[in-house]
Parts: structure tokens; C-alpha cells; sequence
């Protein structure tokens, strides 16, 4: 009876000996995770491991929703220019996807979307908590702790809403932005629907590192002739005051091309040559990436545009080197009270920003 007494006492201390264990384990991790989350400063190389995250998974709602075949194209009206701008399944569950999650795991962080949250209660909203395992995955150096009151993280949850209802899903990215006191510091672009190997993710965090197909793009010759890419809604009236600015030789180039059109993917390059003619497409994460890679010298904007359409983009310019401002040469702010309507116009350059300044002041 002793000896059968013992062995239970042994069993319940043992049990209890690992339970407290488990328990102190458990709080520790959830400890360490949330205090970067809601404490007063906040880890950014976290933040980059959610943001890519993050677009991956809207990135999964797009698939899902396109393979489906339930679009439920619906309008959010007319742009300035008198373009129909459409909104789709796609972009709602895209966005409480990306949303939610980030709301989740960074509570005290403002996040700004593109579109409003409609039918979440349908959308299963991963868990990001499991980047605590990512963050390392991403080789950038030591981490960088800001105050998380300075951190705005914007989300475009799909970007070239038009194209995807139209079956042109090379255009199709979503898009994270992490900017600190205004600043981008950190931007993702993923493209869900691209197949080549390496091609679909690009990232950057400023001074800390990039993705591995941002790495060793060539630099820009400064005596190159300008390539243009503009936006199909207004690319006749950038085509104008181009050729003002820069002469009848002037290429530019839209979504679906024209002049001298240069492409390339992933260190190819292909040449097309296509006669003049010019349509309109809102494709920003696109256009960012081919001034990035050097596809195109400019990125040129002249009419309102919203700034979760560029702050991922700037955010990976920048740290490549290049430089976003507006038309008139001021710099743009994306803190959670700035305005969202970007109405002065945008140049996006990775060098000889000046130099198109310039030339677009004189026309």
C-alpha cells in the first residue's frame, strides 16, 4: 500500500513538475510575442514577416476567388478621369485576409486599406502568430525596434482590380506597406498568379535588405533615353506634355504597351516593338517594379492618386535608391492623419530624379 502510494505521489509530481513547465514555456513565447505587438516599441523585422505574410495570404484569397469563378464584379463609381472603378469578391476577402490578421497580431498598430471590410465573417483569418518562426527565415541583419505609436502599416489588398476581372492576372499583386513617422521603410509586392520561380515576391526593408531578385540589378546608364510608364487612364495627356519635355522621340510605355516596349523577367529580357497605342490601366505595384528593375527610367502620375496605390512601392525604391516625390518636388508623407489623396501628380525615378524634375517643370 505504501510502495502504490509512492508511485502516485511520484506520477503527480511528475505530472504537475511538467504541466508547470508547458505553462511557464507558453506564457514565455506568448510573452515575448505580444510584448513586441503591444508594447510601446514593436520589432520591425516582425513587421516585415507579417507584411510578406500577410500579402501572401490575400494573395490566397485572390486565387481562390478567380478559380471559383465568383468574381461578383460590383463599381465603387467613377474615377476623375471617367473610368468605371470596379471592386470584386476578390478584393473584399483579400482585404479582411490581410486586414484582420495584421489587426490581430499588431493590435496597437493603424492599419489603412484600400477597401472596407465586407463579408469577414465568411473569410478564415490566419493566425500570424506563427512568424515568430519566419523572422530569421528573411536575411536582414540585426532587428530594429521603433515606437509602435510611429508605425502606420498600409495594404492595397488587390491592386489591378480592372485587369483581374479582364483575365490579365500578370498584373494582379498585392501590396504592404510599413512606414514609420510617415517614412516607408518596409514594402512587399507579391504577385499571386506568377509562375516563374522567384519572381513572385519582392521585398525590401531600408538599410536591412531586400529580396534576392532586388539584389544586383544593374545601375541605369545616365545618358539612356527615357522610357515613360504611365497609366492608361491618362496616358495620352503624359504622352503630351512628354514630348513636350523631352522630345518627339519620347517612349512610353502602358500596360498593354507602346512605342519600344522593354520587358524583362528575372534577368531576360525581351524586346518588343509595337506600333503607337495607348490604353489605360491602374497597375501600381507592376509599374513600381519595372522602374525598380530597371525595365523603365520613370514613373510618371499626373492626376489624384491614393497613397496605399504607392507606398509599397516607394518604400522599395527608396531603399534601392531611387526617389518618389511629386510632380512639383515635394515628398510624400504616409503617417495614419495624412491625407489619403495624393492630388499633385508623382514622379518615381531610381536615378536622375532632377534631371525629369526639370524637365517637367518647364512644360
Amino acid at each position: 500500500m505504501h510502495v502504490r502510494t509512492s508511485i502516485r505521489t511520484k506520477r503527480i509530481l511528475f505530472c504537475g513538475a511538467a504541466a508547470l513547465l508547458c505553462f511557464i514555456y507558453l506564457y514565455s513565447t506568448r510573452n515575448s510575442y505580444t510584448s513586441l505587438a503591444n508594447g510601446e516599441r514593436i520589432s520591425l523585422k516582425l513587421l516585415l514577416a507579417g507584411a510578406i505574410k500577410a500579402a501572401e495570404i490575400g494573395g490566397a484569397e485572390i486565387i481562390s476567388v478567380h478559380d471559383g469563378f465568383k468574381l461578383d464584379v460590383e463599381s465603387k463609381g467613377k474615377t476623375k478621369e471617367g473610368i468605371n472603378d470596379p471592386v470584386t469578391a476578390a478584393d473584399y476577402r483579400s482585404h479582411c485576409a490581410m486586414y484582420h490578421s495584421l489587426k490581430q497580431a499588431f493590435p496597437g498598430v493603424a492599419v489603412i486599406s484600400e477597401e472596407a471590410s465586407k463579408g469577414c465573417d465568411r473569410v478564415s483569418i490566419p493566425d500570424l502568430r506563427s512568424i515568430t518562426d519566419m523572422v530569421n527565415f528573411y536575411k536582414t541583419g540585426n532587428d530594429e525596434t521603433v515606437n509602435i505609436k510611429d508605425v502606420t502599416v498600409w495594404i492595397d489588398p488587390l491592386d489591378a482590380t480592372k485587369e483581374f476581372t479582364e483575365n490579365l492576372l500578370k498584373y494582379v499583386t498585392t501590396m504592404v506597406c510599413v512606414a514609420v513617422k510617415g517614412i516607408p521603410v518596409i514594402g512587399v509586392i507579391y504577385k499571386p498568379f506568377e509562375l516563374k520561380p522567384n519572381c513572385s515576391l519582392y521585398w525590401t526593408w531600408t538599410k536591412h535588405g531586400e529580396s534576392s531578385n532586388l539584389q544586383n540589378i544593374p545601375k541605369q546608364e545616365s545618358d539612356k533615353m527615357p522610357t515613360l510608364i504611365v497609366s492608361r487612364s491618362h496616358a495620352g495627356h503624359v504622352y503630351n506634355i512628354s514630348k513636350i519635355a523631352f522630345g518627339e522621340n519620347i517612349q512610353i510605355v502602358s500596360a498593354a504597351g507602346a512605342g519600344k516596349i522593354r520587358a524583362r523577367a528575372c534577368g531576360v529580357y525581351i524586346y518588343i516593338y509595337i506600333y503607337i497605342y495607348i490604353i489605360c490601366f491602374k497597375l501600381l505595384g507592376y509599374k513600381f517594379l519595372e522602374v525598380a528593375t530597371g525595365n523603365v527610367t520613370a514613373y510618371v502620375h499626373v492626376t489624384a492618386i491614393k497613397k496605399w496605390d504607392i507606398c509599397a512601392g516607394a518604400a522599395i525604391l527608396s531603399a534601392l535608391g531611387g526617389t518618389i516625390t511629386t510632380l512639383d518636388d515635394r515628398s510624400i508623407n504616409f503617417g495614419p492623419t495624412d491625407n489619403k489623396l495624393l492630388n499633385s501628380g508623382l514622379l518615381a525615378t531610381i536615378s536622375d530624379h532632377k534631371w525629369y524634375l526639370d524637365k517637367f517643370s518647364n512644360v
